[in-house]
């Protein structure tokens, strides 16, 4: 199993209770496009800053007699653990990446997107050695008996893949309280710290933006000429030889934080943080001296349409397939990016 596997594309949160709605929608008729397509292709979407879904404890199950927090954030609450000791992450990405950076005891992981890629190389010292996987069936369901088994006492999905119901959260309520988590978005710093606070883990994520901060001072200080001079335009390949032009999402934001111009970095432009181009519209990124693709690799329709041909990015051979476990995510994930991005523009 690979990145690229089935699943909703994008998850560029932002804090608007107007497009979480929106996207609930759209991320259901894009998980079935994608479960067709076998492949993870990005768009940009952007909801709201921080969800959660949960349960409570029984009083002899998993984490019972714990202190239990009331969350409520925007469109949900409800209760989980302050101080859970056994945490179980449905797919092992953003999420996984939340309930590692957020110094939660996480035993357990799904992998829905496989565990190669930019995003595991930030997070290689957090992992656990003696990390737990479980599969999923072709129904994209969970195991459900090896998770119960696993007796978390707490579950950490994202929150689109809760809104969605993509992995029978009834059943997973069961077993054990779920906290939904927000990522990928514009504005992810504060998507943090708001998810932080309500879990009373302010410190260790103001670690993780300072570690991001500090990165991409060092990354200014080595390649900031070559950075000034680049013009970058994200987009996701389609099978039709078409592309999503991405406009709002966490990757732009990283981008223009490292001073790389991002002439379609425009939140709040586009309802779910991107466009489609036709293959005889692709002339429309004809500004980009840098074009970084999600799915190019995987969906060779677009390198192959006579216009994106003609683009300057790809006269010049400045065209970037771009790692798919980079396309949401909070700040490791921001810190693959920039790593990435600094590679591009230096190569």
């Amino acid at each position: 199993m690979t990145a690229v596997l089935p699943r909703p594309h994008l998850d560029h949160i932002r804090h608007s209770t107007r497009r979480a709605r929106t996207l609930c929608s759209h991320y259901s008729s894009v998980r079935a496009d994608i479960t067709r397509r076998h492949l993870f292709g990005l768009g940009a979407v952007t909801t709201a800053g921080v969800l959660a879904g949960c349960g409570t404890t029984d009083e002899t199950g998993p984490g019972a007699g714990s202190e239990l927090l009331d969350y409520d954030y925007l469109e949900f609450s409800g209760q989980i653990p302050a101080d859970p000791q056994r945490v179980l992450v449905i797919e092992g990405r953003a999420d996984l990446e939340f309930a590692l950076t957020c110094g939660y005891p996480v035993i357990a992981s799904g992998f829905y997107f496989g565990r190669d890629g930019a995003l595991f190389d930030e997070l290689g010292e957090l992992m656990p050695a003696d990390l737990e996987t479980f599969d999923f069936a072709e129904t994209n369901e969970p195991d459900y008996e090896k998770i119960a088994s696993l007796e978390p006492d707490l579950i950490v999905m994202r929150q689109p893949a809760w809104a969605g119901d993509f992995y029978g959260r009834s059943r997973l309520l069961e077993i054990a309280p779920v906290l939904a988590v927000a990522s990928g978005s514009t504005g992810w710093q504060q998507t943090m710290r708001d998810q932080a606070t309500m879990l009373r883990r302010d410190q260790v994520v103001n670690d993780e933006i300072e570690r991001y901060t500090d990165l991409i001072e060092e990354i200014r200080a080595r390649s900031g000429p070559q950075l000034d001079a680049t013009t970058l335009i994200y987009g996701t390949a389609l099978d039709d030889g078409g592309m999503y032009v991405i406009t709002d999402s966490q990757a732009n934001e990283v981008a223009a934080d490292l001073g790389i111009d991002v002439p379609r970095y425009e939140p709040g432009a586009d309802e779910n943080g991107y466009h489609e181009l036709s293959p005889e519209n692709l002339d429309q990124v004809s500004e980009a001296t840098t074009l970084a693709i999600y799915a190019y690799d995987e969906r060779p329709a677009l390198g192959q349409t006579p216009t994106f041909q003609l683009l300057p990015a790809a006269q010049s051979g400045n065209v970037h397939s771009l790692d798919l476990t980079l396309n949401q995510g909070l700040a490791r994930a921001a810190c693959a990016m920039a790593r990435r991005l600094e590679e591009i523009v230096t190569a």
